[in-house]
């Protein structure tokens, strides 16, 4: 259970610090490919070597670590441009209902158990991203339709890392390499990340300073242990089913909390329901694990 709340307060501490992004003028992308470097580095020095295996191309996970870092950073660019054009109050709302995509995997292709208290907590889960993140009237983002395919890409990408994980897990082929497997994986989306940064400065747009600089430096410890810790508990047994719900809820409930406390964000009674019913499916869905 240590292990999932550092893995929760992780998340949370990214949302934090991406927050302060705006704050700061850093430039998400380059912060973003600066911090996957650090990943590499900082799991370097936990292990004591180059964290990226020279027979990385003969590892079994290796096209495993390759589809994440392509999900890692065509995600990342479709997310930013989904707040852009549809609002961050529903991209959040149908990105985070992503939370089924595993469980359906799970449940479906893997046999895991599915009982009604696991059911009621989902659907508690999903109803309190719903609660939590609708828009008030100040809030709400007229947009053309057709933009409504972002928001609904997010959701897709977010649900297949989430597969990614699990599947490399459960499938045993990350096996002893878990900070082996998510560094490769941060190592080739910090390279393809480059690449477009690159390709964002021919355009006009500013390349990698030091604010990005210091931005990446913060974010990179807690980002990679966000996915390395998911890997660990998924190797000591939990359900997938259980625990990307349970990991999901937790951090919008944590960052909620974070923002009404922090940053002084309005509270209504649809968020405090929302809140309710967050704490609620936690309970509902840590209880079918027992």
């Amino acid at each position: 259970m240590g292990i999932l709340l550092l893995c929760i307060l992780c998340n949370v501490l990214l949302a934090v610090v991406f927050k302060g992004f705006t704050k700061y003028k850093v430039d998400n992308h380059n912060a973003i490919v600066v911090n996957y470097g650090v990943c590499v580095i900082v799991s370097s020095l936990a292990i004591g070597s180059f964290s990226i295996p020279v027979d990385l191309f003969a590892r079994p996970w290796f096209l495993y670590a390759l589809i994440l870092a392509l999900l890692f950073i065509t995600g990342f660019n479709i997310l930013a441009l989904a707040f852009q054009k549809c609002g961050v109050a529903l991209t959040i709302i149908i990105q985070k209902m992503s939370l089924i995509i595993p469980v359906i995997f799970a449940v479906s292709l893997y046999g895991e158990s599915l009982g009604w208290l696991k059911i009621g907590g989902i659907l508690a889960a999903i109803l309190a991203i719903i609660l939590v993140n609708y828009p008030t009237k100040n809030m709400q983002h007229d947009f053309p339709r057709k933009w409504l395919l972002l928001p609904i890409l997010t959701f897709v990408l977010s649900g297949m890392i989430e597969i990614d994980l699990y599947y490399v897990q459960v499938a045993e082929l990350v096996g002893e390499d878990g900070l082996l497997f998510t560094a490769s994986a941060f190592g080739m989306a910090g390279i393809f990340g480059l690449i477009f940064s690159v390709f964002r400065s021919l355009k006009g747009q500013p390349f990698i300073n030091k604010r990005d600089l210091t931005g990446g430096l913060i974010l990179g410890l807690p980002n990679i242990l966000t996915i390395y810790l998911l890997l660990v508990l998924l190797k000591r047994g939990w359900e997938g089913s259980v625990l990307f719900p349970i990991n999901s809820v937790s951090i919008l409930l944590l960052t909620a909390i974070v923002g009404i406390v922090l940053y002084k964000e309005s509270v209504n009674k649809m968020k405090i329901g929302g809140l309710l019913l967050a704490t609620s499916a936690i309970v509902l869905i840590g209880m079918s694990q027992l």
